[in-house]
């Protein structure tokens, strides 16, 4: 049961819980709740009572938290509408690449929808081989925030896999990374096509850009 006696938090409200400052939810009843945001760092969600509570966004700041997410899945009582991956979650790896096919597939205790993707630390291309060799074509998502550096005209192997973003995104440095983008209707006025055409010639040398669409 979860703890009567505390305080129960407002809709709205964000909580960042890591390994740090989890001593502090002892103070709270999280159950039978909604919470807008949770944001979690090195930190194993099964050990916060969640039991009967809905959590619109859980933002899975590091490897360590999707980690413990993953091999939760199924176990806690508890429903995540949307997930989303921080810049430390190491994007290409297997528990992330599962998961996000979980979502895909409609898995009914995996989350219904991916929030956010950030693909920091020049990660972009390497993740796309990484989804590619796991068989997965394209990949929906709210909002994608990419930094890509250097001149790469795209991942080292051949690549069908692309990324659709339907609400917001965030791209600086490498301007090829827009091959491997599509826009939903939201944001399809950003008209990104000439942009490509050009993209797709090895000898234009290509300046950064630095596209962001709230």
């Amino acid at each position: 049961e979860g703890n009567k006696h505390g305080l129960k938090i407002p809709y709205g409200v964000s909580l960042l819980v890591s390994k740090e400052n989890s001593f502090y939810l002892k103070l709270f009843d999280l159950t039978d709740t909604m919470i807008k945001k949770l944001v979690v760092s090195s930190f194993d969600i099964t050990r916060m009572n969640l039991k009967n509570t809905t959590i619109e966004e859980l933002f899975l700041e590091d490897e360590a938290a999707v980690e413990f997410f993953y091999s939760s899945i199924g176990k806690a009582e508890l429903c995540v509408e949307k997930v989303s991956f921080g810049s430390k979650s190491n994007p290409q790896s297997e528990e992330v690449l599962k998961l996000i096919e979980r979502v895909h597939m409609g898995d009914n205790v995996a989350p219904k929808k991916i929030k956010m993707l950030v693909l920091g630390r020049s990660s972009f291309f390497d993740f796309l081989e990484e989804a590619n060799r796991a068989g997965q074509k394209e990949i929906h998502i709210e909002d994608l925030a990419v930094t890509q550096n250097g001149k790469d005209n795209g991942p080292k192997t051949e690549t069908s896999t692309r990324i659709v973003v339907s609400k917001r995104i965030n791209i600086r440095g490498n301007t090829r990374v827009l091959l491997f983008i599509e826009l939903g209707p939201e944001i399809s006025h950003l008209n990104i096509g000439e942009i490509q055409k050009q993209c797709r010639s090895p000898r234009i040398d290509m300046p950064k850009i630095n596209i962001r669409k709230e």
